[in-house]
């Protein structure tokens, strides 16, 4: 369910941490956690804060994404992967997200995790790629991400082959558009 500011002012106790403290402190707990697993539970909390619009700003305010990207580029770990990606894939539809996203290389991880052998990684990533393929049009040609998502179209796995469907149909249509000078 998406909030409002004026819901989240009346729900927030007088005394309360505000949204933007709140998501600080987990960005912090993140940081200076030495446990995976305390790690995995506070990256599934800001993947969920990320699903509602009303905490992009503060997302990007405190961090998150930068959390996000991290993992992304430098972790192994599939729940910490299933976290980010999902992080990610709930702020791209927001042009400024996309646009910090691509500005800071998002591109490259995201062609390595189209050959995870998980599917849920792979799902999101497509998804992923689906929104930022209008903001990164140009970027996209340097990577083999079409190539890549080309053989994910023949997955066993029916969310993956049509999300890989779905991408290609779009990637063909801005061609065609290109192509006629639209």
């Amino acid at each position: 369910m998406f909030t409002s500011l004026s819901y989240l002012k009346k729900h927030t106790p007088q005394n309360g941490t505000d949204r933007e403290s709140y998501l600080s402190l987990l960005v912090d707990e993140f940081i200076n956690s030495p446990s995976n697993d305390a790690k995995c539970q506070v990256l599934a909390n800001l993947a969920n804060f990320a699903y509602d619009p009303i905490n992009y700003g503060f997302i990007r305010d405190v961090g998150v994404l930068d959390i996000f990207l991290y993992v992304i580029k430098n972790e192994t770990n599939f729940k910490l992967l299933q976290f980010a990606t999902t992080g990610i894939c709930n702020l791209c539809p927001d042009p400024l997200n996309a646009d910090y996203l691509i500005k800071h290389d998002v591109l490259k991880p995201l062609e390595d995790l189209l050959k995870s052998k998980e599917n849920n990684i792979i799902a999101d990533v497509i998804t992923i790629l689906i929104y930022l393929s209008e903001e990164s049009k140009s970027f996209m040609k340097e990577y083999q991400i079409s190539q890549q998502i080309q053989i994910l179209k023949e997955s066993d796995d029916k969310v993956v082959s049509q999300l890989a469907t779905i991408f290609l149909e779009q990637e063909q249509t801005k061609e065609t558009f290109t192509t006629i000078g639209c």
